[in-house]
């Protein structure tokens, strides 16, 4: 048997997909789960899939979950994003073998909008973004204009949703957000 072939075996043995929860174009998956799903033309994100969507075979009982934003969620930036950046990427989850039914989609966050939830969560706490600062930004965007791209057409937009310390805590921050 080959390396590659004893690496994968081993995957198998001691790894198991999480299950993937049923989702919609406003109840989807986001946060750092979808930053770590990409289409195979993209270059944004992070690059940590297994510790995200897999757990250990030793564990009896499932310990993780893949968390969804949206509809009834604890993150909804659909008032002020509605669809935008949800897509579905169930044959991304079904190449990596996950047990996926052919018809059932699996919308997903791009990596602008699960940047912008990441930044919501904070900020309807009346927090500073920290998991999305400026240099997590910078380590999952890759140039000025993917910045930009982000700070127009998602973060900008997060502002209709808020009011009061967050609106106020969101003007100071969104200022800190740049390419470098």
């Amino acid at each position: 048997m080959n390396e590659l072939a004893r690496t994968q075996e081993l995957k198998e043995v001691l790894l198991r997909p999480l299950q993937i929860p049923e989702t919609e174009l406003d109840r989807y998956i986001s946060f750092k789960h979808a930053l770590n799903l990409r289409f195979p033309d993209e270059d944004t994100g992070d690059w940590h899939f297994q510790p995200y969507f897999f757990e250990q075979t030793d564990s009896l009982t499932t310990q993780k979950s893949i968390p969804l934003a949206g509809r009834e969620q604890p993150v909804d930036t659909t008032p002020s994003l509605g669809h935008q950046g949800v897509r579905d990427m169930s044959s991304i989850l079904s190449q990596e073998r996950f047990p996926i039914p052919s018809d059932q989609p699996v919308y997903v966050a791009n990596h602008y909008r699960a940047i912008a939830d990441l930044a919501m969560l904070d900020l309807q706490k009346s927090r500073v973004p920290t998991i999305a600062d400026n240099a997590a930004i910078n380590s999952w965007l890759d140039s000025q204009e993917q910045v930009d791209h982000l700070k127009r057409d998602y973060l900008e937009r997060l502002a209709i949703q808020l009011s009061g310390e967050p609106l106020r805590i969101f003007k100071q921050w969104i200022q800190t957000v740049k390419f470098v």
